[in-house]
C-alpha cells in the first residue's frame, strides 16, 4: 500500500527532528567541563572576588589600628561572601537547579563580587549583569588554564583544543582591557570648548588674593583633652573645651549601629566633643573669625585637615581661619546618620560660644584678639548647608523643630560661604532654610559627581536684603572642578577612594588650580565682607576681572547686591503678561517659544527657581513654517510710570538680568510640523553636496555650536530708544554638558547631560548713552529683548531689574 505523499514528508521532518535531538543530547552530556576545567573557574572567580574584597577592605576600616584595619575588613566581607554563597547553593540545592558549571566557590564568589559592590554604594548601568558577566569571563579563563596546566589539554581532541585556546585568548583580552579601562581616567571628548565674546575687561587693579599676605601664620587644636583616637583633639590639644549634648539634634537613630559608633569615637550625642584646628596670624589683632565644616565622607578617613591650603593663606592675611572637626557626624559602614544636618549648623555655633569666651578671658591666647563682630562661617557639601543652617539658627530664639530647646546665640555672622552645598536636607519646621541680611557666595563644579547639580542655586535665590544696608550674594560655576578638590583629603573621586576607577577623571582640573579657584574668590569674599575692602566687589560682579589670577576654565557667575530693583523675576503670579513690579507688563511678538517654569536640575527635581523660557526663528525659518512676515522676535518688560524716577535710574545706574543658553529648540505650530520636517529633510539632501565644501571657519563654528547673541533696547517715556548687541558686553555660555562617569550611558544615575546655570549680566546704562547722548536713563519705561542677531535658538531670561555701581 502506498502512503499518500504529505504523509512521506511528515515521516522525513520526524526523523530530522529526531536526528537534532540527539546530537543535542550528545552535545549537553559533552558540553559541561571536567572537574578540573569547573575547579579552576572557581579559583579564578575566587581570586578576583578576593582581590575586590582586599581592596574593599582597605577602605572599610572598622576601627581596628595598623594592618588591622584593611586585614579586618576584608576578613567581614569574605565572611558575608560565604554566607552569602551557602546560602544561595541552599536555596539552589533545594530547588535541584545547581548547574554543573558551578561550584560553592564560584557562588559565593560571586556573592562577594554583589556584596562588595553592595558596599560600595556603586550605582552604575546594569551592575549585577556586570558582575555576573566578569565571572563567566574569569570562569572561562580559569577553567582554560586549568586544562593547560593539569595535562588535560593535550589528551584533547582537534575542537576541544581549539576551544581552549580561544577561551583562553578570550579571557586573557577582555581581562587586559577591563584592566586599561579600570586603570584609565576617563575621557574628555565632551568638554565644551570656551567660546569668548564680549568686550575685554581690564583685571583688578589689586592684589591677587590667593597669594601669602604679610603675617606670619601661626597654629594650634583644640578639643576635648579625651580623646584616645586623635591625639590633637585629646592629650596635644592646646586649649580645652566642654563637651555638648546633640541629642535633640540626631532624630531617629537608633540601635546597634549607633552603639558601634559609640565603641568607635569613645562617646555618644550626648557629649560631642567641640574640635577645631585654627591657624591664626602672629600680632595683636582683633582679627576676623572665619570658621569653616566639612561635608559628609568616611567618619575615619578625617576631612578637617583638607583646608589647611585655606587655613595658612587667610592667616597669612589677618584672618583666624578655623576647621571644625564634625567626622562623628559622618556615616561609615555599617553606622551612618541621617537628618543630622541642623546638628551640623548648631554645632557651628557651639563653637563661635567657646571662641567669645576665649576672647573675653584674660590669659587666654586670644584674649582680645578676636573680632567676634566679623564672622564668616562656611562649609563644603553638607557643611555648605550647615553653614547656612548656622546662619539661620544665629538669630532664632528656639529650634524651630522643638520649641523647647531655646537658642541665645546672636553672633556677629555677616558672610556665608557654601562649597558645592546639599541643600533640603534639612528643612527648619518644614520650609526651606532662610537667610536674611547677610552676604552670601556658593561656587559649584560642573564635574562633581557627589552633588551632581547646582542645590547652592536654590540657597542663593532664598537670600534676601530687607534692611536698607550694603549686603550682596554671588555664585562661581566652574565647569571643570569636581566636588573633593576643594579638600585635600578627598581628592578627585568623588564616589570615594575605592571607586575611583569608575569616576571620570580626565576632564577636571589640575588639584592646584582648582585650588586656586577656592583660594581667590573666598579670600577675596571675606576681605569684601569682613574686612570692609569694597575694592574686591567688582570680582563677583564680573569673573573677568580675576582672569589673571584664575586657571583657564569656563566660568558662569550671578550676582546681586542690596541696591538691585527687580523688574521681574516670575515669582508673582502664573500670569505671564504681569511683571513683578506692581503695575509693570510683559509683552511678546513673534516668539517661538513664550513660557514661565521652575528651573529644573539635571536630575529630578527643580531650583525652585520660576524663569521664562524665549525661543525663536529668523524670518526665513519662520516663512518655511508658513508664517506671516513681521519683525523680528522680542520680548519686552515695560515699567510703571514712575518706576525710574522712583529708582533713581541715571548714567551710573546698571541693568541687570540673568541669562542662559539651552539646547532646546523652538517650538512649532502642530499643523505645520509635518510639512516643515518634510521640506527640511528635501532641503537637506539638496544640501548635502554644498556642505562638504563649506569653509573649515562655519565648520568650526557649527561644531563649537556658538551661543546665540541678541540685542538689548531700552526705550524711554518719550519713545526714544538705545540699541546695544549682548555680545558687545558678555556672550551668552555655550550649554556645559559634563560627563561624571566612564559609562557611557549614565542617564540613569544622573539624568541629563547638563544643567541650565544662569549668568547675571550688569550693563552700565552709561553704555547705551554712546550710542545716543540725548536719551534720558530716568524716563526709561521699557526694557526690549530683540532675537535678531542669531537665526534661532531658546534662551531663559531671569530677574530683570536695576541696580547701582
Amino acid at each position: 500500500m502506498t502512503l499518500p505523499q504529505d504523509l512521506y514528508v511528515e515521516e522525513a521532518k520526524q526523523g530530522r527532528w529526531k536526528k537534532i535531538r540527539r546530537w543535542l543530547k550528545r552535545t549537553w552530556v559533552r558540553l559541561p567541563p571536567g572537574p578540573e576545567a569547573r575547579q579552576g573557574s572557581s579559583i579564578a572567580i575566587l581570586a578576583v572576588a578576593v582581590i575586590a574584597a582586599v581592596y574593599m577592605g582597605c577602605f572599610l576600616m572598622p576601627g581596628f589600628k595598623g594592618i588591622l584595619d584593611p586585614l579586618s575588613g576584608a576578613v567581614l566581607l569574605i565572611i558575608f561572601a560565604g554566607l552569602i554563597g551557602l546560602a544561595i547553593i541552599l536555596i539552589l540545592k533545594l530547588a535541584f537547579l545547581l548547574p554543573r558549571f558551578f561550584s560553592w566557590l564560584s557562588l559565593t564568589a560571586i556573592a562577594g563580587l554583589i556584596l562588595v559592590m553592595g558596599y560600595s554604594g556603586f550605582s552604575i548601568p546594569g551592575d549585577v549583569p556586570l558582575i555576573f558577566g566578569i565571572a563567566i569571563v574569569e570562569a572561562f579563563l580559569g577553567g582554560s588554564l586549568a586544562l593547560i596546566l593539569t595535562g588535560k589539554f593535550k589528551a584533547s581532541g582537534r575542537a576541544k583544543k581549539v576551544g581552549i585556546i580561544l577561551a583562553l585568548a578570550a579571557g586573557l583580552t577582555i581581562n587586559f582591557l577591563m584592566i586599561s579601562w579600570f586603570l584609565s581616567p576617563g575621557k574628555d571628548a565632551h568638554l565644551v570648548k570656551n567660546v569668548k565674546k564680549g568686550q575685554p575687561t581690564l583685571a583688578l587693579d589689586t592684589a591677587d588674593r590667593s597669594l601669602p599676605g604679610p603675617y606670619r601664620v601661626l597654629q594650634l587644636t583644640y578639643g576635648s583633652g579625651t580623646d584616645k583616637r586623635r591625639p590633637e583633639f585629646g592629650a596635644k590639644a592646646a586649649l580645652k573645651t566642654e563637651p555638648v549634648n546633640a541629642t535633640p539634634f540626631i532624630k531617629n537613630n537608633k540601635g546597634w549601629k549607633m552603639k558601634l559608633r559609640k565603641w568607635y569615637w569613645g562617646f555618644d550625642f550626648k557629649k560631642f566633643p567641640v574640635n577645631g584646628r585654627v591657624w591664626f596670624p602672629e600680632g595683636n589683632g582683633p582679627f576676623s573669625l572665619a570658621l569653616i565644616v566639612h561635608g559628609n565622607h568616611k567618619m575615619e578617613d578625617y576631612s578637617d585637615p583638607g583646608y589647611a591650603y585655606l587655613g595658612e593663606l587667610l592667616a597669612s592675611r589677618g584672618f583666624i581661619l578655623v576647621s571644625v572637626d564634625e567626622n562623628f557626624f559622618n556615616g561609615s559602614f555599617p553606622s551612618g546618620l541621617s537628618k543630622e544636618n541642623d546638628g551640623r549648623g548648631w554645632m557651628l555655633l557651639q563653637h563661635l560660644k567657646a571662641w567669645k569666651t576665649w576672647s573675653e578671658t584674660p590669659g587666654n591666647p586670644f584674649y582680645g584678639k578676636v573680632d567676634m563682630r566679623n564672622i564668616a562661617v562656611m562649609g563644603h557639601s553638607r557643611g555648605g548647608e550647615a553653614a547656612a543652617i548656622a546662619a539661620a539658627f544665629n538669630r532664632l530664639p528656639r529650634y524651630p523643630d522643638d520649641a523647647t530647646v531655646r537658642f541665645d546665640f546672636g553672633f556677629g555672622i555677616k558672610a556665608v560661604v557654601a562649597i558645592a552645598p546639599a541643600d533640603g536636607q534639612y528643612m527648619p519646621a518644614g520650609k526651606p532654610t532662610p537667610l536674611e541680611n547677610v552676604n552670601y557666595f556658593v561656587i559649584q563644579g560642573g564635574h562633581d559627581s557627589d552633588v551632581s547639580v547646582f542645590a547652592g542655586d536654590r540657597q542663593y535665590k532664598r537670600v534676601k536684603f530687607t534692611d536698607g544696608k550694603e549686603w550682596f550674594k554671588a555664585s562661581l560655576f566652574t565647569y571643570r572642578s569636581n566636588h573633593g578638590q576643594f579638600n585635600s583629603v578627598w581628592g578627585d573621586s568623588d564616589w570615594g577612594k575605592e571607586a575611583r576607577f569608575i569616576v571620570n577623571r580626565k576632564p577636571l582640573l589640575k588639584t592646584e588650580d582648582q585650588r586656586k579657584i577656592s583660594s581667590v574668590y573666598i579670600s577675596a569674599f571675606l576681605e569684601a565682607t569682613l574686612h570692609g575692602n569694597r575694592t574686591y566687589i567688582p570680582l563677583f560682579r564680573d569673573y573677568r576681572l580675576g582672569a589673571t589670577w584664575l586657571p583657564e576654565d569656563i566660568y558662569i557667575s550671578r550676582f546681586q547686591d542690596s541696591t538691585f530693583r527687580i523688574a521681574a523675576d516670575y515669582e508673582e503670579d502664573v500670569d505671564v503678561t504681569t511683571a513683578s513690579v506692581p503695575g509693570g507688563t510683559i509683552k511678546g511678538e513673534n516668539l517661538d517659544t513664550w513660557r514661565e517654569q521652575d528651573l529644573p536640575y539635571r536630575e529630578s527635581g527643580t531650583k525652585r527657581n520660576q524663569v521664562v523660557y524665549l525661543g525663536w526663528k529668523d524670518q526665513e525659518k519662520r516663512e518655511a513654517q508658513g508664517k506671516t512676515k513681521g519683525p523680528a522676535a522680542s520680548y519686552t518688560v515695560e515699567l510703571p510710570d514712575k518706576a525710574a524716577a522712583e529708582w533713581a535710574l541715571g548714567p551710573e545706574s546698571m541693568l541687570t538680568f540673568s541669562l542662559a543658553n539651552t539646547d532646546e529648540k523652538p517650538q512649532e505650530p502642530e499643523e505645520k510640523k509635518d510639512k516643515t520636517k518634510q521640506k527640511e529633510k528635501a532641503k537637506k539632501e539638496e544640501a548635502a553636496d554644498k556642505e562638504k565644501e563649506k569653509a573649515k571657519g562655519d565648520k568650526k563654528k557649527k561644531e563649537e555650536n556658538e551661543p546665540p547673541d541678541l540685542t538689548i533696547e531700552l526705550i524711554s517715556a518719550d519713545g526714544a530708544s538705545v540699541r546695544a548687541p549682548l555680545s558687545r558686553f558678555m556672550g551668552v555660555p555655550p550649554v556645559l554638558k559634563s560627563h561624571f562617569t566612564k559609562f557611557k550611558n549614565e542617564g540613569s544615575i544622573y539624568g541629563s547631560e547638563w544643567e541650565a546655570t544662569l549668568q547675571t549680566y550688569e550693563i552700565p546704562l552709561a553704555a547705551f548713552l554712546e550710542a545716543n547722548p540725548s536719551f534720558d536713563p530716568s524716563r526709561i519705561r521699557a526694557v526690549r529683548f530683540v532675537f535678531d542677531l542669531s537665526p534661532e535658538g531658546v534662551v531663559i531670561l531671569d530677574e530683570v531689574g536695576f541696580s547701582k555701581k
